[in-house]
């Protein structure tokens, strides 16, 4: 009996899934992959459908300690965290969230005052900056060749300047809080991505790294697929070649013959807006059964 509780155990994944501007992402992509995931108000651990899967709600600065700890198997984490934390963990894939869904992503920006006499990163040799991300800031500042003073933040680091310091470096999507506090960018220092995660131990458990795998994969394609779709037609054999050639810049058209017909089968994936164009092309030039559908990639 002992035997079997231990081996239940092995076979269970603990998963980290981040508060904040990366919860509302993570949770729409894991739902799309197939998992059923509920979350209860002030409760952080999630219910989710899969027995074999824990998963914790936790500040997005925290899953990348806690993988790289192995108190969790994976997560889903920024890399500015993991960079900032120099979290020796196995990164698995990239989840563009914010660029997949909105167009834009998040950066972290060095800014001063809108009256600053400070043009460029060099005009802060000596001075201060104020940051959340104190190993990003000074990594950057040695790139640059510059000797500055980085002092931890707690928050609100858009007041500090130039009471407090001479210069900000800040997470930004948008810029309109920096410009709503009087400040102006001049330099970008990190740009983040998300990224699905992995402990170093968990990844040399063979059950548990076909178990990451298979979720990365099916979340990865999820998000790959986010904004495409997949387009089928019939056409005939003698306008067949008329329509590879509206058809040919998408990604890898197929064709197939029907059986016991002179007509084929053609499909591709192209983006949602192209699908406004192409379809009514493709109406045109004589296809029929026309179809359109989510694109869902895998790898």
């Amino acid at each position: 009996m002992a035997l079997k509780n231990k081996t239940r155990e092995a076979n269970k994944l603990v998963f980290g899934l981040p508060k904040g501007s990366l919860q509302e992402n993570s949770l729409l992509f894991l739902r799309k992959a197939g998992f059923d995931v509920s979350l209860a108000p002030r409760v952080c651990q999630p219910k989710i459908d899969d027995p074999e899967i824990d998963c914790y709600l936790l500040r997005a600065q925290e899953i990348p300690k806690y993988v790289a700890l192995g108190k969790l198997d994976a997560g889903i984490a920024a890399s500015d965290w993991i960079f900032e934390q120099k979290s020796k963990v196995k990164e698995i894939c990239d989840l563009d969230f914010a660029k997949k869904t909105v167009g834009r992503g998040f950066k972290w920006v060095l800014a001063v005052p809108q009256n600053s006499l400070i043009k460029s990163v060099r005009d802060l040799e000596g001075k201060t900056i104020s940051s959340e991300v104190v190993e990003i800031t000074k990594s950057y500042l040695k790139k640059k060749g510059v000797k500055a003073e980085v002092e931890f933040s707690w928050g609100a680091s858009e007041a500090k300047p130039p009471l407090f310091a001479d210069a900000v470096v800040d997470i930004t999507e948008t810029g309109e809080s920096l410009t709503a506090n009087n400040l102006r960018v001049i330099d970008n220092v990190f740009e983040v991505n998300t990224k699905f995660i992995a402990s170093l131990t968990a990844w040399q458990n063979p059950w548990k790294r076909e178990k990451i795998e298979t979720m990365a994969m099916l979340i990865f394609g999820h998000i790959n697929g986010h904004e495409m779709t997949n387009v089928m037609a019939h056409i005939a054999m003698g306008r067949l070649n008329n329509v590879l050639k509206l058809v040919g810049r998408f990604d890898a058209p197929a064709v197939k013959k029907i059986t016991g017909t002179n007509y084929y089968d053609i499909s591709f994936r192209c983006k949602d807006k192209q699908a406004r164009e192409i379809i009514p092309a493709l109406k045109k030039a004589g296809c029929a059964g026309i179809v359109q559908s989510t694109a869902f990639k895998i790898g």
